[in-house]
């Protein structure tokens, strides 16, 4: 990463995107200016700017049926913007949109600092995981989501694997469901995790987390579930990832914290249980007449 003190001179790692701020100009910045856009991309433009939520949980198609346009003018108006696709465009508009947020943020890699007392120590905390909680809402695709929810819900035979932090998030998923009356299987010891893979084939499914993508271990996993035909599904903040590329669907987290330089996964771990917790409660609702007469203590 490089930055000097020039007025947005720096760049920026999103999601496996780099781009500089001073070289491409920001996608909400384009949407209102307009410059070179047919009638139809300034239709699109119009109701992006005007439906900024709802859009980033659009595929193409209903972005183009809202907007009376079509799939192919939408596809024309990304390459306008300068971005490789709509996905692309989802991502770095999803962050511009809480990159503009007029609230001071507060630094999730070192949300306080040495002199800081009880109280602020808490407030920041607080701050942290209410923002945390509105970038994970601002990337989570509901589609996707859904379907992990169906996938999940129809198959033979689910484990969820993942070392550290992204383990215990998986462990507390794992006992939710499991009192709810559905037992995903898990494993905490990485030879143990690779033996759970193997035991899974077609029609079952393997979900992997890992805030980086790069963790060894649980790459080894999807690629062995990928072998058997079972669905590897990981929840990762970096699409690009060696175990993003090894599944068959991904859930991708906000990319806001840095692995080598922060005091503890504040954010990883927050915006991992959010999206479980989303996950959670999804299924749950799918067999809510079955489960909600049970006891969960």
């Amino acid at each position: 990463m490089a930055e000097n003190t020039g007025i947005f001179t720096k760049y920026h790692i999103y999601t496996g995107i780099l781009f500089r701020y001073n070289e491409i100009m920001l996608i909400g910045t384009m949407l209102k200016e307009k410059t070179g856009f047919s009638e139809n991309e300034k239709l699109i433009a119009d109701y992006i700017l005007s439906h900024k939520d709802e859009v980033l949980n659009m595929s193409v198609q209903k972005l183009a049926q809202a907007s009376y346009t079509s799939p192919s003018a939408v596809m024309r108006l990304c390459a306008k913007l300068k971005v490789s696709g709509y996905r692309e465009f989802k991502i770095r508009y999803s962050q511009e949109l809480v990159n503009s947020d007029p609230v001071q943020k507060v630094d999730p890699n070192f949300p306080f600092s040495r002199n800081d007392s009880i109280g602020e120590i808490a407030q920041s905390l607080q701050k942290l995981t209410e923002q945390t909680l509105t970038e994970a809402r601002h990337m989570l695709s509901y589609p996707d989501m859904r379907k992990v929810c169906l996938l999940m819900h129809e198959a033979k035979t689910c484990a969820v694997f993942g070392v550290g932090d992204a383990y215990l998030a998986g462990l507390t998923f794992q006992a939710r469901m499991m009192r709810a009356g559905t037992n995903y299987l898990t494993a905490s010891v990485d030879g143990e995790q690779t033996h759970l893979a193997e035991t899974l084939h077609d029609g079952d499914v393997g979900l992997l987390l890992s805030y980086s993508g790069e963790t060894t271990p649980t790459i080894r996993c999807a690629r062995i579930l990928q072998k058997n035909h079972a669905i590897p599904i990981a929840i990762t903040a970096d699409p690009s990832s060696a175990l993003a590329k090894a599944c068959s669907l991904v859930l991708t987290l906000p990319a806001s914290e840095t692995k080598y330089h922060r005091i503890a996964s504040f954010f990883s771990q927050t915006a991992m249980d959010y999206y479980l917790n989303i996950l959670y409660s999804a299924l749950y609702i799918m067999d809510f007449d079955e489960v909600s007469g049970k006891s969960i203590d």
